[in-house]
């Protein structure tokens, strides 16, 4: 299994994945979740969100991604059996997104990880600040399992819930756990 070192790695060779999701995961990424396998407060609600089509990233392959049109409680939630994962192995977690020129999310956002042995991570990313119009893997923590941890779940979200302010203008393709060094 390939170790990778930057997102745009991370963007690269997990994005092939993308094509082949359900028949077989590539060597470079232990997971790949699409988001139709996340769960998105309200994402099955039109007014919301839509289902489209985007190229994946460094392919001509067509992929289903979700796409915020408007929403004020911003919420996407994952979750992996790390029983699916080497032991020992230290992985990260990864929202693969594409950010809009009409991007609105009034804030950071926060990406949390609950790793297996219970431990949660919290970060802020100021989405704002990122290229626009382009994949970018947003970095949500990093964990590794064990013998005692390894039945347990990997836990990982997305919040932008100032519940007050509209967000609009992110495509989200999924999300990836990968080797990392």
């Amino acid at each position: 299994m390939a170790q990778l070192n930057s997102s745009h790695e991370i963007i690269n060779s997990c994005a092939r994945d993308l094509e082949g999701l359900k028949q077989n995961i590539a060597q470079s990424c232990a997971a790949v979740l699409s988001a139709k396998e996340l769960s998105i407060v309200w994402g099955s609600d039109s007014r919301y969100w839509t289902t489209a089509t985007e190229t994946a990233p460094n392919s001509n392959q067509s992929v289903d991604v979700s796409e915020l049109i408007e929403v004020c409680w911003l919420q996407i939630d994952g979750k992996y059996s790390a029983s699916k994962l080497n032991q020992g192995v230290k992985y990260g977690v990864y929202f693969i997104v594409k950010l809009k020129t009409n991007l609105r999310l009034n804030g950071k956002v926060t990406l949390k990880l609950t790793r297996p042995d219970g431990r949660t991570v919290v970060t802020r990313d100021d989405l704002d600040k990122r290229p626009k119009n382009t994949w970018v893997a947003l970095k949500v923590g990093e964990f590794m399992t064990n013998a005692r941890t390894c039945h347990r779940n990997v836990k990982f979200s997305m919040n932008g819930c100032d519940g007050t302010s509209w967000k609009s203008g992110l495509v989200v393709i999924g999300a990836v756990i990968v080797p990392v060094c």
